[in-house]
């Protein structure tokens, strides 16, 4: 008895469980045609092989050839194939950060982002050695001393001129790099780095400080070729939704940069008589590094796309994915070259001269000028660069100052950390306002401490005038450090953005070489005043920017040029 209760038991939930496939199926019938006849196939192989539906095992057999029909192609009634085509989620499976890629970042910015750094931080440290050799250069020429303003004026011309190298390099870099590629332009940028490392470390024992300013100009040079195609090389590699992080790890690498020259020209290593110009042999480190992890990457597919190298194209998006899904790969090169063939199709060709005599272009192209006229004269990099000898000024002593702009640089690393995650998520628009107007505040304390240390050489002012520093470049690797190059980009469709970045290359490195060549002078003349000027110079650029910088995040160019024809992007509801 308790066996036939077992067995009809079993029997009814069988039934059941046909019965609620049946429904199943039925619901699916009235929904898709095909699937109709994928089912009466099913019912048929099953009558053709004696399946009782009373029977646990049937019910196991049924439910394997529900498997079957999953995963193989099935026979329609004429005994063709009939391929079930499910929903198929064409995305690659890795849409953000891959070791490939990682990589591929890391090899493109030791040699871009690095070298600006370095270049901009390494002068500070040894700034009283440098002097000194000027020094004994002039006395073993004319046999005379040299006076101490013209030893700071040597001094800025030798920090200055990285500029002048910066707006060549900055200028050739897009014809090149569409000529050769973008990794190979990357590669060849290390030819001038190394060349103006080699001249700056045999500077000192050959007694030609025009051989230092040589090397300088040509590390200028590279500086500027790598701020112009590292960028371009990262966004042409990067899935969408981490293009906005991998733009600003630029930021990322110059912070750091800037931070390991200021360690490295400490007493206790580099920063000695007779180490000092070893200081300056760095960037060929970079260069080597770069070079070697350069050759385990490939060219960026959408310039192989270019050159109508498809499948190279296709390998390099396996390997940059770290994709095995050729289906994946390719539905990521068709909306590539879909994008190419329609920027050929709809793009108007442009000159140099629309960006000025149209009213819109001549707009945005001064928005973009404005931003990168504010990056300089708002005395961010003045700090960088002259930060010693403004401690010095509030009664610091100079073997000590070195350290003191430790802070700054950590400071600066710690912001622009914290940029590859906010970035995509505060927006442009907001970091720049942000950077400018903590900027103008930090201005005005260095400038007041400058001033009452005169006639109150109180300690605690000195640590209020560090404090300051941190926090003005803090603010300014937030917004006006980085922000601007992106505006460049964003703001620009693809047939004006060449000419747009060129006009931001040319706006940006002459604007360093003013700032750089007239801060000893007018420092000389006015002091702590001209700080206050900066920090005027702030607050004006912070008005400019909320009335006329539009927010360009997860917009397309065309949106943000109708916002800027429009002129409100100050208000709320074009800034999400």
């Amino acid at each position: 008895m308790l066996k036939d209760e077992i067995r009809k038991k079993e029997e009814d939930e069988a039934a059941k469980a046909h019965e609620h496939l049946m429904k199943s199926s039925d619901k699916n019938d009235e929904e898709n045609d095909h699937e109709k006849l994928v089912e009466k196939a099913l019912d048929e192989k099953v009558e053709n092989e004696g399946i009782s539906e009373n029977s646990t095992d049937s019910e196991e057999k049924v439910e394997d050839l529900k498997a079957e029909k999953d995963e193989k192609p099935n026979d329609d009634l004429n005994g063709s194939t009939v391929e079930i085509v499910q929903p198929a989620d064409l995305k690659p499976k890795h849409l953000g950060f891959t070791r490939t890629l990682l990589l591929a970042m890391f090899a493109a910015m030791i040699g871009t982002g690095a070298q600006f750094g370095y270049a901009l931080g390494v002068m500070n440290a040894p700034s009283e050695l440098i002097k000194n050799y000027t020094q004994q250069i002039y006395l073993k020429r004319y046999n005379s001393t040299i006076s101490e303003y013209k030893q700071d004026i040597l001094y800025s011309t030798a920090i200055s001129v990285v500029a002048l190298g910066g707006v060549l390099g900055g200028l050739l870099a897009t014809p090149l790099s569409d000529r050769f590629g973008r990794k190979t332009g990357l590669l060849l940028n290390n030819i001038p780095a190394v060349i103006g490392s080699v001249l700056m470390v045999l500077s000192k024992f050959i007694g030609s400080f025009e051989a230092f300013i040589v090397g300088r100009i040509l590390i200028g040079f590279a500086a500027g070729f790598g701020t112009n195609v590292g960028p371009i090389y990262i966004n042409e590699i990067a899935p969408i939704r981490v293009r906005g992080s991998f733009g600003a790890c630029f930021q990322l690498f110059v912070a750091m940069a800037v931070l390991l020259a200021q360690v490295l020209g400490l007493d206790i290593l580099l920063g000695r008589e007779h180490l000092w110009h070893y200081l300056f042999a760095v960037p060929i480190i970079f260069s080597i590094l770069q070079c070697t992890l350069l050759v385990f990457t490939h060219e960026t597919p959408k310039f192989l796309l270019q050159r109508k190298r498809r499948r190279a194209a296709e390998r390099a998006l396996k390997w940059f994915r770290c994709e095995t899904n050729s289906e994946v790969v390719q539905a990521e090169i068709h909306e590539m070259e879909a994008d190419f063939n329609n920027l050929q199709t709809n793009s108007t060709k442009i000159a140099i001269r629309d960006l000025f005599t149209k009213p819109l272009l001549r707009k945005c192209i001064l928005i973009s000028a404005m931003t990168h006229v504010a990056q300089h004269f708002t005395g961010c990099y003045v700090i960088f660069f002259f930060g010693d000898i403004l401690l010095f000024h509030a009664h610091l002593r100079m073997d000590y100052a070195s350290y003191a702009m430790l802070s700054c640089g950590i400071t600066y690393l710690a912001v622009a950390i914290s940029l590859v995650f906010i970035l995509d998520k505060v927006g442009r628009r907001s970091l720049f306002l942000y950077g400018l107007i903590g900027m103008a505040a930090a201005t005005c304390v260095i400038g007041v401490t400058i001033l009452k240390s005169r006639n109150i050489p109180l300690f605690h002012m000195i640590f209020l005038e560090i404090f300051a520093m941190m926090a003005n470049v803090g603010f300014c690797a937030m917004g006006p450090g980085a922000i601007p190059w992106m505006l460049s980009t964003e703001m620009f469709f693809q047939s004006e953005r060449a000419y747009a970045s060129a006009v931001a290359i040319i706006v940006n490195w002459l604007s360093m070489f003013f700032i750089i060549m007239t801060f000893i002078p007018l420092f000389y003349a006015v002091g702590a005043l001209l700080f206050l000027f900066y920090a005027a110079m702030s607050c004006m650029f912070w008005l400019l920017a909320f009335l006329v910088i539009p927010e360009t995040r997860r917009k397309t160019p065309e949106n943000v040029q109708i916002l800027v024809a429009k002129g409100t992007v100050y208000k709320s509801k074009h800034q999400q």
